[in-house]
């Protein structure tokens, strides 16, 4: 078989494959997607956190926002500005830190050099980790 014969087949595959495509309906896969990682408890970010997350991933682990907020917990405050990006099942330890004797996040904010949303961050790491803090 040709090299051109070989693209010719190919590019046929290709436009049947793309006529069926838009010619077949398919049904809502958000909720099979949904019950494939429900047991996982993986939850889908909100719009809004999708948004602010460019701003909460600028943390550089510099740790002045521990020092401004004056806290001490089981996560240093570091740990829960990049709690966004950890591991699903550590974030109820990050989410503890927030319960009790609140840290002062807006202080914490004010100080970090980047500029990240801690508040926002905060709020993202306790609602992903609400499911995930009941099974530990």
């Amino acid at each position: 078989m040709s090299r051109s014969s070989s693209l010719a087949r190919l590019a046929l595959a290709y436009t049947a494959h793309q006529v069926r495509r838009r010619v077949r309906r398919t049904a809502a896969q958000l909720a099979g997607l949904l019950a494939t990682y429900e047991p996982d408890h993986i939850r889908p970010l909100l719009p809004a956190e999708r948004e602010g997350l460019p701003a909460m991933s600028r943390c550089i682990l510099c740790g002045a926002c521990a020092l401004a907020a004056s806290r001490a917990g089981r996560v240093r405050l570091p740990d829960l500005a990049a709690g966004h990006l950890r591991s699903l099942d550590l974030l109820p330890a990050a989410a503890s830190d927030l319960t009790g004797g609140a840290p002062d996040l807006a202080a914490a904010a004010a100080a970090c050099p980047p500029g990240v949303p801690l508040e926002e961050v905060a709020r993202m790491v306790a609602r992903l980790s609400l499911v995930t803090a009941h099974e530990g």
